[in-house]
């Protein structure tokens, strides 16, 4: 006994504890056998409630939402761009300190432009690759998007342009501009613009790995709004107009010359 009670006494004046750190460690023992369950679940909620505290105290607000959806896939790398492109052309409309945007990008085709893309692929005795599930999904989140979501200024392939149109769901370039800005630009219709038609387009070069044909819009502000906070949406609204505008009517930069096409005779 003697030499079992010197080696268990040695081992805590070893550590620089004794009798002290004997009667802590029997205390420990004892708590985290009856409460080891309350202990680890009290811990886990505490760095859970942390973690999403510094998120939410970090994180970026955005001032603006931006989508685009059509047949192109957008790197990392091009989310990075193209996100810069837009945060060249906006101001810091929350007063936050930063100039926060959300992009959406939904890479999908409608039915209608499917079917055309099958049509096109058989004539020309291609294969034509698309994950159909995928593309419903993303076709889903689409409509979802339109009907209930953040993004206003959408840049879209023609066909899911018309979904959208064909329900009155853009605002008319005639409503922002004049005649003048106008007659400068490659209008779609009434309500929408070629992207590559405005000097923003040609100028950022992400832009250009877009397809020719993607269409530049803005949505009216939803009806959906009213449970949302009208005045608040309104607002928010209103700085995606400032930042449309802004992008229609880029000018190149000071000493910049634009690449033109070669004409050939």
């Amino acid at each position: 006994m003697n030499g079992n009670k010197y080696d268990h006494d040695e081992k805590y004046d070893f550590q620089g504890f004794g009798e002290k750190g004997e009667r802590f460690s029997k205390w420990f023992e004892n708590y985290w056998y009856h409460y080891k369950w309350h202990t680890i679940i009290t811990l886990f909620f505490a760095i859970v409630i942390g973690v999403c505290g510094y998120q939410f105290i970090t994180r970026e607000v955005p001032d603006v939402y931006v989508m685009y959806a059509g047949p192109e896939y957008l790197s990392a790398g091009d989310v990075i761009s193209f996100k810069s492109a837009i945060r060249d052309n906006i101001d810091d409309y929350n007063e936050d300190g930063e100039k926060g945007m959300t992009l959406i990008t939904l890479t999908c085709v409608s039915e209608a432009k499917l079917e055309a893309l099958e049509s096109e692929a058989e004539a020309e005795s291609q294969e034509l690759y698309v994950d159909l599930a995928a593309n419903a999904q993303n076709i889903k989140q689409f409509d979802m998007e339109i009907f209930a979501g953040e993004a206003v200024v959408c840049l879209l392939d023609p066909s899911l342009y018309e979904r959208v149109h064909a329900e009155g769901g853009f605002m008319k370039m005639t409503d922002l501009f004049t005649e003048e800005e106008l007659a400068e630009l490659e209008l779609y219709d009434d309500c929408g613009i070629y992207l590559h038609s405005t000097k923003f387009g040609k100028y950022y070069s992400v832009m250009s790995s877009l397809p020719d044909d993607t269409v530049l819009c803005i949505r009216k502000i939803s009806t959906i709004s009213v449970f949302k906070g009208k005045k608040k949406y309104e607002k928010l609204h209103d700085y995606h107009v400032d930042m449309f505008k802004n992008i229609v009517n880029f000018e190149y930069p000071e000493g910049y010359v634009p690449e033109t096409e070669d004409v050939t005779e």
